[in-house]
């Protein structure tokens, strides 16, 4: 196999309770042609003290440094660093499998000369933030005839499929091709907060012709932590974004080869969740504040709305969605969905 130079991006934020962890996992991987980039976003903790201990014991870590603006800028100044024929993103708080990067070397050298978009692999959903919910292993499933740690040249209409599991919306489970992204000048847009790994995916597959070349295994370690507040925060513009992401992404699916009615289906199916939580996000970010009623009503507005409700009913038929979350969401007012979120997560512990 040619030793092909794999560039790793990290970006890290006041991650000093876990940055070791991650490093530690980074630096022994069993393939060791890395450049390691590590990109500190202002933190103020003792983050980059730790990293640039690491640095002077690794010279494949590079760190960068800059005022705090945010992942997307983060990324994207370790993009402008990064010099590997190849190129992966982890979060800070993550980790990988020792094997990650021998996996994404060995499947880029597998279909050499084959037209391929980028190659990615399953992911674990380790949840330290609730005990009661199991963790999880997000692969293609074997009912479906996919066997675990085969590889697969995919469909690009898989990519629903793949959304639907929870491992295509991710950047960090996938390895691009650093040229293209340099020649096509793709980067992560700084203005969205929401669904900014989705947008960069579509904004690279649109200028990467190709199948999406898969490891059928977990390699990556997403971690949910107790102090991971990413799921419930709020941006004023995470709605209109999140609506316009998925809706490119419903007309990008529409125009893959071999596309059936069940994928667009399923990608309606998480951007109705997808549009729900980013109404949650509000309504919890404005409760109890003299605009409350204020954004209720815009939240019933949303929810009532054309869109909204045909997208819900095809759903709903096809049953992407489930039942009782549906029957709220169907009256149109959003107290009623929300009182059943309450009653589900103190069933959940």
């Amino acid at each position: 196999m040619e030793k092909l130079l794999l560039s790793i991006v990290i970006p890290v934020y006041n991650a000093e309770k876990y940055i070791k962890f991650c490093l530690d996992a980074v630096v022994n991987q069993s393939y060791s042609n890395l450049e390691v980039i590590v990109v500190d976003d202002g933190s103020t903790d003792h983050s980059l003290a730790i990293i640039n201990e690491y640095a002077s014991k690794d010279k494949r870590i590079i760190v960068l440094s800059h005022e705090n603006k945010g992942v997307s800028y983060t990324r994207n100044e370790g993009i402008e660093a990064a010099s590997g024929q190849f190129i992966t993103f982890i979060d800070a708080d993550d980790y990988p499998d020792s094997e990650l990067a021998q996996n994404y070397i060995a499947g880029v050298d597998r279909w050499k000369g084959k037209d391929i978009s980028f190659f990615m692999c399953g992911m674990y959903f380790d949840n330290l933030y609730n005990r009661n919910i199991r963790n999880k292993k997000l692969i293609l499933e074997t009912i479906h005839g996919f066997i675990e740690g085969e590889c697969y040249l995919l469909n690009r209409s898989s990519a629903a499929t793949l959304s639907w599991l929870g491992i295509f919306n991710f950047v960090t489970n996938k390895c691009y091709d650093l040229r293209k992204i340099k020649e096509y000048n793709i980067r992560f847009d700084e203005g969205v907060h929401i669904g900014e790994d989705l947008k960069f995916n579509l904004d690279y597959l649109d200028k990467c012709p190709g199948y999406i070349g898969m490891k059928n295994i977990a390699l990556y370690h997403y971690v949910k932590r107790r102090d991971d507040s990413l799921s419930i925060s709020y941006h004023s513009n995470d709605l209109e974004d999140t609506k316009c992401i998925y809706r490119r992404f419903i007309t990008w699916e529409s125009s893959q080869h071999d596309v059936t009615d069940d994928n667009i289906l399923v990608i309606k199916g998480i951007y109705i969740n997808d549009w729900v939580s980013r109404l949650t996000a509000c309504y919890d970010h404005f409760r109890g504040t003299s605009d409350a009623g204020m954004v209720k009503h815009k939240i019933n507005k949303e929810i009532r709305s054309k869109e909204f409700q045909h997208t819900l009913k095809e759903i709903g038929k096809s049953k992407k969605i489930g039942f009782l979350r549906y029957l709220c969401l169907r009256t149109g007012i959003y107290e009623i969905f929300y009182l059943l979120r309450i009653f589900y997560r103190i069933a959940k512990g």
